[in-house]
């Protein structure tokens, strides 16, 4: 009797751990400071929108598969660390087919992530949930090559870029893009205050790379990533800022 209470017990606790295995999330906070209502989306990276996300007391505002959110005003949501490789992005009207995988065709600028838990994606491998997290403004046909050798992929498709945003995480690298775009980086229309895409350093500087401007596939670029791990039990800051 004792043997067979055991093992339901060894049983139960096994189920127990399974199912908070699969219930991982992670938390992200989407901050608007413009002075007007912002539409937020949130795509798997296979195409389909949306992707699973609880936008928490932000739910009443969504509508279409994206949540409005008001000037000034913020919402937390809650992600499956199950989501992989995803996308956010925005609007400042309703998108009438959001799906954050058409970014760089409708030039919307896309915030890049990934999530993951233990083994999957994350590092250290022990960890039970995290996110990695980028800005890319890459035209639709820009690559390495064409970066380099035509006027900064210019007549590419335009950059991926509507709003300025700011990534941050406590303890890790903040991210900072915002305009107004320019023709520092041929005719794009990259936004002018996004770091430099040509620095040896990465980071919330003028002077080090922020965004993908291009894939940064080869070398040098390739050294140089802006992208960053916020880990377990950390938020990812999404925020939305005022101008360009």
């Amino acid at each position: 009797m004792v043997r067979f209470l055991t093992l339901g017990l060894l049983f139960l606790a096994s189920a127990m751990a399974a199912g908070q295995a699969t219930a991982q999330t992670v938390n992200v906070t989407v901050q608007n400071q413009q002075s007007q209502t912002i539409y937020v989306a949130f795509t798997l990276g296979n195409g389909q929108a949306p992707g699973a996300i609880n936008w928490g007391t932000c739910s009443g505002s969504v509508s279409n598969n994206q949540v409005a959110i008001a000037a000034g005003t913020s919402c937390n949501a809650v992600v499956p660390s199950s989501s992989g490789s995803s996308r956010f992005c925005a609007s400042t009207s309703s998108m009438a087919t959001p799906n954050c995988y058409q970014a760089q065709t409708n030039h919307q600028t896309m915030i890049e992530t990934t999530f993951g838990a233990g083994s999957t994606n994350c590092y250290p491998t022990t960890q039970a949930s995290c996110v990695w997290y980028d800005i890319s403004l890459i035209p639709s046909n820009c690559t390495d090559p064409l970066w380099q050798s035509q006027n900064y992929c210019s007549n590419t498709g335009g950059a991926a870029y509507n709003l300025p945003v700011q990534l941050s995480c406590q303890g890790q690298p903040t991210y900072t893009c915002q305009g107004p775009p320019g023709s520092t980086y041929g005719n794009s229309g990259y936004p002018t205050n996004c770091g430099n895409p040509g620095a040896t350093c990465t980071g919330n500087s003028a002077n080090c790379v922020n965004a993908y401007f291009h894939p940064m596939f080869v070398p040098p670029y390739s050294s140089y990533q802006p992208n960053a791990q916020c880990p377990a039990g950390a938020t990812l800051q999404i925020t939305f800022l005022a101008g360009p």
